[in-house]
């Protein structure tokens, strides 16, 4: 009998232990032995939907955390304006550089998921401190809860994206490699018991499993035509 490999995905099981399911259940000498390895069928296919259900989600929860991303960047570039209106468009302003000490456009482009945050955060801790100000605390009161707000949704769509990433990953690296590992012992323990009822038939045994790999043609001698 033909076993999956190491490599073989785990789509390619669901034909086969359908077919040798459905085959075992039709001969009435040995209908009901199949009933384990059908079981095993059952729990890997559900396992592969949820994962194909939550990659689907995932991609969803991405799109929402990107567009709550490009919101935040809206009201970082948004302040940094005003601010440097406030400082008369001088970028060497130490009150300008006490936000954006690089450029704008080092915040707005930092790893979005938990640099970016952090930046912003220091950023609204520092408005707190000037927000009496008299150059740029009308600046700061302005932004700060739009900023906040802003900042606030990406760290929940993040936790939400996070959430999603840790199922993915417990589904295809624990549950799935686990399910598989039980379907291929009650596979092999099928075939085992259908040899005990058809010990004298081993074609008829061989006839129950559907082969993973396509059987390579011979090579076509050389020497043949001449």
């Amino acid at each position: 009998m033909d076993m999956p490999t190491p490599d073989t995905p785990p789509e390619a099981y669901l034909p086969r232990s359908a077919y040798t399911t459905a085959r075992v259940a039709a001969d009435p000498k040995i209908n009901g032995l199949e009933q384990p390895l059908d079981a095993k069928h059952q729990e890997l296919k559900l396992a592969l939907r949820e994962r194909d259900d939550l990659l689907e989600l995932l991609q969803k929860k991405s799109a929402l955390f990107d567009v709550a991303d490009t919101h935040c960047d809206d009201d970082i570039t948004g302040f940094e304006l005003h601010l440097l209106g406030a400082v008369r468009k001088n970028r060497d302003n130490p009150k300008y550089r006490r936000y954006f000490a690089t450029g704008v456009r080092d915040v707005t482009t930092a790893e979005p998921r938990q640099e970016e945050p952090e930046v912003v955060s220091d950023m609204l801790t520092a408005m707190a401190e000037d927000k009496n100000d008299p150059e740029i605390g009308s600046v700061v009161t302005q932004w700060q809860p739009k900023l906040s707000a802003s900042r606030g949704n990406v760290v929940a769509t993040d936790a939400d994206l996070t959430a999603t990433e840790k199922a993915l990953a417990y589904l295809e690296e624990k549950k799935i490699p686990a399910l598989l590992a039980s379907w291929r012992e009650e596979y092999k323990k099928l075939e085992g018991a259908l040899t005990t009822a058809y010990p004298n038939d081993p074609k008829r045994v061989a006839r129950c499993f559907k082969p993973f790999r396509k059987k390579r043609k011979p090579a076509k001698d050389a020497t043949s035509n001449t």
